[in-house]
């Protein structure tokens, strides 16, 4: 099959492309950066270096397209930005897959658009409260962009399926939050973390298997699905960053209603996948210790990517 990948120059979407090259199927990414892609010698693979909100670079990216894999988008929370370059490449992406009569459209969400949890495991039932989310206007337009999904399967029958998670990591991992982490255990200053809380991570193989479970089965057009390959509190990805980086730094675990630090460390952003599950079968592809072995090798990367 004929894969078309949003954003593919960014880490997630070179390992998925990776990823599908390997399986035999065709990949072409759209990307401002595309031309820095390692992969321009496979004969499977071409690139298009262009804007998500240019409309001639969207429809000639989608000519003679199979599946769309949406993965870009900013990380802005400024809502004059979303707009103008998040929000339009997505109507004009929709707009370009309807016309081709793609075959299924995939969208990588995000859990902010629950916005703060209600309840712990997290599942696709859990009310959206955007407003309340460390990047309001961000989950907003995440969130709008589901809309529109959902909205194009039911006027327009284009099979979609939205993911939602938390956190990809593959050979390597970023994050604000986390390489400021990684930097008071350089200084050998103290990391403080709360306690009752984390994340569900993702590794991009099992993003890469839902994507192929899930792939032209009816039952996940017009769906939401939540991803994870394992949750972890920060503690242990505290102590994770320790040891990679063989730091002195004494660990300090704060009680929940105690933390006055970074709002997005307070929760706990453990995803259900009972549904993915339970409708087209996915499982974790890596068993939870293996998981959290790559999950330390890609900190370890990021680690040795901040040192050079």
């Amino acid at each position: 099959m004929k894969f078309l990948i949003t954003g593919g120059a960014g880490s997630v979407g070179q390992a998925l492309t990776r990823s599908l090259l390997e399986k035999d199927h065709s990949v072409r990414v759209l990307d401002k950066k595309a031309d820095q892609l390692q992969l321009l010698d496979h004969q499977s693979f071409e690139q298009i270096k262009g804007e998500i909100e240019d409309p001639s670079a969207v429809s000639g990216a989608v000519k003679g397209i199979d599946v769309i894999v949406h993965l870009a988008w900013s990380f802005s929370d400024e809502p004059m930005e979303l707009l103008a370059s998040d929000l339009k490449g997505h109507i004009l992406l929709l707009e370009a897959a309807a016309a081709e009569k793609v075959s299924h459209f995939f969208y990588t969400s995000t859990a902010v658009v629950y916005g703060k949890p209600v309840k712990s495991p997290i599942t696709e039932e859990d009310p959206c409260l955007v407003e309340d989310a460390r990047k309001p206007f961000y989950g907003i337009a995440k969130l709008t962009a589901e809309k529109f999904l959902l909205a194009y399967f039911r006027s327009k029958a284009l099979p979609v399926t939205i993911f939602r998670f938390w956190w990809s990591y593959g050979e390597e991992i970023g994050g604000r939050h986390l390489r400021d982490l990684i930097k008071l255990a350089q200084a050998g200053e103290p990391l403080t973390v709360p306690d009752d809380a984390g994340g569900s991570f993702l590794h991009v193989d099992d993003l890469t298997n839902a994507l192929l479970i899930a792939l032209q089965k009816p039952e996940t057009f017009g769906e939401i699905f939540n991803l994870s390959t394992l949750f972890l509190s920060w503690e242990e990805v505290a102590r994770i960053i320790i040891e990679v980086t063989n730091s002195s730094s004494p660990l300090e675990v704060i009680p929940a209603k105690e933390w006055k630090g970074a709002p997005f460390l307070a929760d706990a952003w453990k995803l259900s996948t009972a549904k993915a599950e339970r409708v087209f079968g996915y499982r974790p592809t890596l068993s939870p210790s293996e998981a959290r072995q790559r999950l330390k090798e890609a900190i370890a990367q990021c680690y040795r990517t901040m040192k050079s």
